[in-house]
């Protein structure tokens, strides 16, 4: 892309030069793209390109104009002019003395037969003079198919050679301007990773944009869907649909994969879940900070929580995580008691119902029959799933990923025997029980011993028995109302 004179048709600016806009504002920081975008749009209206710069002057094609290096003087050549070019006009913002308001003005009124002049900006700054002439355009990020376009090509260019799709390094790399795309290939190429951080490294750019605006947080490390121990249905339904989250064929548009809502006992593996998703579907990993956006740091609650949805729009595909959404989206939020927390929550509601394809929205929620029925019913999350205390083979298996994560061959502490003993564990009470019998053979000098798990397996008191009664009406609450995580046994 930029100056490789590939040609795109840019859908939004296309539709101002059809309707014959011939003053539009275009607000983007690349140049570089924007130039190859107007080299499209002249080459598909049969014109020129011409660019005019304040230390340049005019230029046409090779052909440097004389005199025209001030503003006013390069307007009134242009409107002298018999041709209609398309003139992109780099510099032209900030002036805004009357002569160059007329010469603005005139060149509108003048070429609204056929030419376009097109003036880049990195903020909004239309003359309150010209602000019924003028036309503006906010130039997008760029879309999937532009990028995957410039991964083709940059990829040939530099002479990678990825393991790693198009589409994928595509996604990852959605939201960066191209010529930081660029950035993160080119390092690919001068400092090669390891084959398994060749995501990691792509996703460090995204990283960096998404620190400066304070509300996200980007995930880097997530675990493979294989480090989690049962939870078949959730795994099927995800594996159904990892090709549908990238897709960008159109009539797919209304079948792309919302969101899911996980509820459940605490300490299941919710949080777990949701980096697991990250890692199926090789998207990127963003957790929205309730408790930032309601600092005050980042402006209005408001206004900071629809900033992040909206540069979440710009990053799509990739999955947005929003934890415990019952204490920063709760029921009594849609009530007129927090006037905040209301505006909030129908603005929420409003964008799980608009946003675009591509952008996973994946929630957890210890409570949810403390939200209200509008956040849940179909259309705004595909699914509900209640992740419940594990099964029995489920605890057999949660028992053998963290002994073979330190390093133990599973079969000599006979998981299944422990897993039959702790009934009404969690997978966190799980762990922690073979992390305390480690600790405890580190701390002797030796290697662990099946003595050590069962000294500790005494020590855990299980939230379902500490906890029983809210446990009980968490799972009696969604017998009915949610699908399961796990397959019954």
């Amino acid at each position: 892309m930029g100056n490789s004179g590939t040609v795109y048709i840019h859908q939004g600016l296309n539709q101002l030069f059809a309707a014959g806009r011939s003053l539009i504002l275009v607000q983007t920081f690349e140049e570089d793209r924007l130039q190859n975008l107007l080299e499209g749009l002249a080459k598909h209206y049969g014109k020129e390109l011409w660019v005019w710069s304040v230390n340049l002057g005019i230029q046409r094609g090779a052909e440097t104009i004389d005199q025209t290096r001030h503003p006013e003087d390069a307007l009134a050549w242009l409107s002298n002019r018999e041709e209609r070019p398309v003139i992109w006009l780099k510099d032209m913002t900030r002036h805004d003395r009357p002569e160059v308001i007329r010469g603005l003005r005139d060149l509108y009124y003048r070429w609204r037969d056929g030419g376009f002049a097109v003036i880049s900006a990195t903020s909004r700054l239309i003359p309150p003079d010209l602000e019924r002439e003028m036309a503006w355009y906010q130039l997008d990020m760029p879309a999937q198919v532009e990028l995957v376009a410039a991964v083709k090509q940059w990829s040939e260019e530099l002479g990678l050679s990825i393991a790693l799709s198009d589409q994928v390094i595509s996604a990852t790399l959605k939201g960066l301007t191209l010529a930081e795309a660029r950035h993160a290939l080119v390092r690919l190429k001068n400092d090669p990773p390891p084959e398994d951080r060749v995501l990691a490294v792509l996703q460090e750019e995204k990283r960096r944009l998404v620190s400066k605006i304070g509300t996200l947080e980007y995930i880097p490390r997530v675990p493979k869907l294989n480090e989690l121990g049962g939870l078949s249905n959730l795994k099927e339904w995800l594996a159904q649909r990892r090709d549908l989250i990238v897709s960008t064929d159109d009539k797919d548009r209304e079948i792309v994969p919302k969101g899911i809502l996980l509820m459940g006992v605490s300490g299941c593996g919710k949080s777990l879940c949701i980096k697991a998703i990250s890692s199926a579907w090789q998207l990127p990993l963003y957790r929205i900070e309730m408790t930032r956006v309601f600092s005050g740091a980042f402006g209005s609650p408001e206004l900071a929580f629809a900033n992040a949805c909206r540069l979440m729009e710009e990053l799509a595909p990739a999955v947005l995580w929003i934890d415990e959404i019952e204490m920063g989206l709760s029921a009594e939020g849609s009530s007129a008691a927090d006037t905040v927390l209301s505006r909030i929550f129908a603005f929420f509601l409003t964008w799980m119902q608009e946003k675009p394809p591509g952008l996973f929205v994946a929630a957890t929620a210890n409570r949810i029959d403390l939200l209200p029925a509008e956040m849940i019913r179909k259309g705004r999350f595909d699914q509900v799933f209640f992740v419940d205390l594990p099964t029995q083979s489920e605890r057999e298996q949660i028992f053998e990923i963290h002994l073979k994560r330190r390093g133990y061959e599973p079969a000599a502490f006979t998981p299944e025997v422990f897993a039959d003993a702790t009934q009404g564990w969690n997978g966190a009470e799980i762990e922690q029980c073979v992390i305390a019998a480690v600790t405890n053979a580190r701390m002797e000098q030796r290697d662990l011993q099946l003595k050590d798990l069962y000294a500790t397996r005494k020590q855990i008191v299980p939230i379902s028995q500490t906890m029983e009664e809210q446990v009980r009406h968490i799972r009696n609450w969604a017998y009915e109302r949610a699908v399961r995580a796990s397959a019954e046994e």
